[in-house]
């Protein structure tokens, strides 16, 4: 399978803000993987506080700066960082200005 992003129709985000492109959905895969897509934040969009019951969630800042907060800790985030974020874990995204994030969703329960 062959995709490239630019041909990858953008959809709203399950958080209602930002959008994103879905490299890879769970129905394209036999693997734990639940998704792995480009997402895009504006400046002041805010992915709401949330936790994963069973997904473990990674981000890899492709480009722009936000603020992840994770059960309480603000961090700010640039591009080439790397965050794992476990499940469980409450967490939120503000983007400070325009991001672009690799997000990849891995079950830990199948």
């Amino acid at each position: 399978m062959l995709k490239h992003l630019k041909d990858i129709l953008p959809r709203l985000t399950s958080h209602g803000v930002g959008e994103k492109r879905v490299l890879l959905s769970a129905g394209e895969t036999e693997t734990a993987v639940t998704q792995i897509a480009v997402t895009t934040l504006h400046a002041g969009e805010t992915a709401n506080g949330h936790s994963h019951a069973t997904m473990e969630e990674y981000f890899f800042f492709l480009h722009g700066e936000a603020a992840l907060t994770i059960d309480g800790e603000r961090t700010a985030c640039h591009e080439g960082d790397f965050v794992q974020i476990r499940k469980g874990t409450f967490h939120t995204l503000e983007a400070v200005s325009e991001v672009e994030v690799m997000t990849i969703g891995i079950a830990t329960e199948m």
